[in-house]
């Protein structure tokens, strides 16, 4: 029941969303580019609650389900097909997001809807054998309290991308003012603390990430919108030049991928996948 009721209310939300706020509160800009986005697919039955998204060979991607699903990879192809089912050793407890380098597939199990976890990891596997390279276990330096009090809870994580040897993690804020959080770990397995890099308010709560394939900026998904930041000189922050793109369209988006410097996928839980293209 309390899932239907925040389906509805994400609904309804994505719905009448806009960034209004985000230019007022965090200076994001009016993009400066036309765009479009459009539905294209439907994923297959077999693939439930979409909530990671990487690429497969041959233009066909990978996904997962989100926790209570089984530790299972889908890969997919434009046409919403389920061309392969792949299954892990391993436990889903709350997986929510994919990130890759040209070597590795990382899953992220670190969804922490109630603040509360003190085991977030990711899953590490080789992408020519998808043999399990190993793990990476975390915590977040700042969080003291498991969970924090309402006001504070500012570490679920459902976003996240590979970059130079090292991971970026976005944190999802369910705190009284909203704030996307930025983490960095390093992209090998081991036992780390997640380290705050910078802070920005957004209206969103953030719930995929992925970084262009040309390096020169990244997004970050959320109900309704994309928010978009330029890399400047090769550095992953906040600070850089950001836009706010409303795409109440895509209802509950888990997910979202570069497939090309100026194009995206993104699903959502109910399975529908969507391409937005950037006229740059």
């Amino acid at each position: 029941m309390l899932y239907k009721i925040f389906t509805v209310y994400v609904y309804f939300q994505t719905l009448f969303c806009g960034c209004g706020p985000d230019r007022r509160q965090g200076d994001f800009e009016r993009p400066d580019f036309k765009y479009k986005l459009e539905k294209v697919a439907r994923l297959g039955e077999q693939i439930q609650e979409s909530s990671g998204l990487a690429h497969a060979p041959d233009s066909t991607y990978w996904t997962h389900g989100d926790g209570g699903t089984p530790a299972e990879l889908y890969r997919f192809n434009l046409d919403g097909e389920l061309l392969q089912t792949l299954p892990l050793e391993l436990q889903n407890h709350d997986w929510e997001e994919l990130a890759e380098s040209k070597a590795q597939l990382y899953i992220g199990d670190f969804g922490n809807n109630l603040n509360n976890r003190q085991d977030l990891q990711i899953h590490i596997l080789n992408k020519q054998n998808h043999t399990l390279s190993g793990t990476l276990y975390f915590s977040f330096e700042d969080q003291t309290a498991f969970p924090p009090d309402k006001h504070n809870q500012r570490f679920d994580l459902e976003a996240f991308f590979y970059y130079q040897d090292s991971l970026y993690l976005f944190t999802k804020s369910r705190g009284r003012e909203k704030q996307l959080k930025l983490y960095t770990l390093p992209a090998r397995p081991g036992t780390y603390v997640a380290r705050l890099q910078e802070s920005l308010p957004v209206s969103a709560m953030a719930t995929a990430a992925a970084l262009s394939p040309n390096q020169k900026r990244f997004a970050i998904l959320g109900y309704g919108k994309v928010y978009f930041f330029e890399v400047q000189n090769g550095s992953i922050n906040l600070s850089g030049k950001h836009y706010c793109l409303p795409v109440g369209k895509t209802g509950q988006a888990e997910a979202i991928l570069y497939t090309s410097d100026n194009q995206l996928l993104i699903t959502n839980e109910n399975g529908k996948l969507f391409r937005l293209t950037l006229n740059r």
